[in-house]
């Protein structure tokens, strides 16, 4: 009897442990589990973008910048110097972004075609080597962007920051642009020359060593700080020939030139301002070519200093 009950309990125990083992095996071979739970967050991620990366290309439904490195600067369309806040910003995106879920199910061939349709193809290239291709695009209103590589579709995040990751890469050829219109500082000048309406013009020319107004006194250090305004002027956005304000500039008052005579006469500036109330900003147009914008605050401390003197 002992041994029957024996055998029998040896039985059970052989069945237990095979049904425990099928379990693990099905568990293990679940191919559900394994596609919504195993990926690589760092997939698109760069690591030490600025010294790994070489050239960027960022091709939209109607537009095609090229980022590339040549020497120690980089280049926007072989055509501008990229502004240096920009790649900071950029290059540290690079760095960062995560994959915070695969997108799965139902939605995921509408997110996928949606994306392909009306996003951003991007083909990142270290020493002519391609490291990474994938399309961008997103939801700018729910802050969902998504990367898609291959059949897979990927919603992404930047750890840390609620933010429209998928915007950078949108970004047109005029933001990306170096904004600084004349690359130098006050030793760099020969003459500064401001002229507004209804006001005396004011000139500042290079003398032993310091920039000084011209005929009128004036405190020397205070003359100084209103010059280093100067240094590395920039505007604060270049404006698209379809501007608003473009459309608009009949409207616009004339408010003065800013001239600068620089030593290198390639480093020369040209600024014509015009000013609409209804406009944050001033229109400036650059050497009689092209066209950007300066805030209103900018200007105006710039005007009131100018007062002081």
């Amino acid at each position: 009897m002992a041994k029957s009950q024996s055998k029998k309990n040896i039985a059970l125990l052989s069945v237990w442990l095979g049904l425990v083992l099928l379990t693990i095996l099905a568990y293990s071979y679940n191919p559900y589990e394994r596609k919504s739970n195993s990926f690589e967050k760092d997939l698109f991620a760069v690591e030490n973008a600025i010294q790994t990366i070489s050239r960027i290309e960022l091709n939209g439904q109607d537009f095609s910048n090229t980022l590339e490195k040549s020497g120690n600067s980089w280049s926007v369309n072989q055509e501008y110097l990229l502004d240096a806040s920009m790649q900071q910003v950029f290059f540290k995106l690079l760095e960062q972004v995560s994959i915070q879920r695969p997108i799965v199910g139902e939605n995921s061939a509408k997110i996928k075609q949606n994306v392909l349709d009306s996003g951003v193809q991007v083909n990142i290239y270290g020493n002519e080597n391609l490291l990474n291709s994938y399309t961008v695009g997103g939801d700018f209103q729910a802050m969902r962007s998504y990367f898609v590589k291959g059949e897979e579709v990927y919603l992404i995040q930047l750890p840390g920051y609620q933010s429209y990751v998928a915007g950078i890469f949108e970004v047109p050829e005029n933001d990306w642009r170096d904004r600084v219109v004349f690359d130098g500082i006050w030793q760099d000048m020969v003459s500064l020359k401001i002229n507004r309406p209804n006001k005396e013009t004011v000139e500042f020319k290079y003398d032993d060593r310091l920039m000084r107004i011209q005929n009128q006194q004036a405190d020397t250090a205070e003359v100084m700080n209103f010059v280093e305004r100067f240094n590395y002027f920039f505007v604060d956005q270049f404006l698209p020939e379809d501007h608003i304000a473009l459309q608009k500039k009949e409207s616009f008052d004339k408010a003065g030139t800013i001239e600068i005579a620089g030593l290198d006469k390639d480093k020369s500036l040209r600024l014509e301002l015009f000013k609409n109330p209804e406009f944050n900003a001033y229109l400036v147009h650059i050497n009689g070519k092209e066209w950007a914008a300066i805030r209103n605050e900018r200007m105006e401390k710039i005007w009131i200093e100018l007062e002081k003197l």
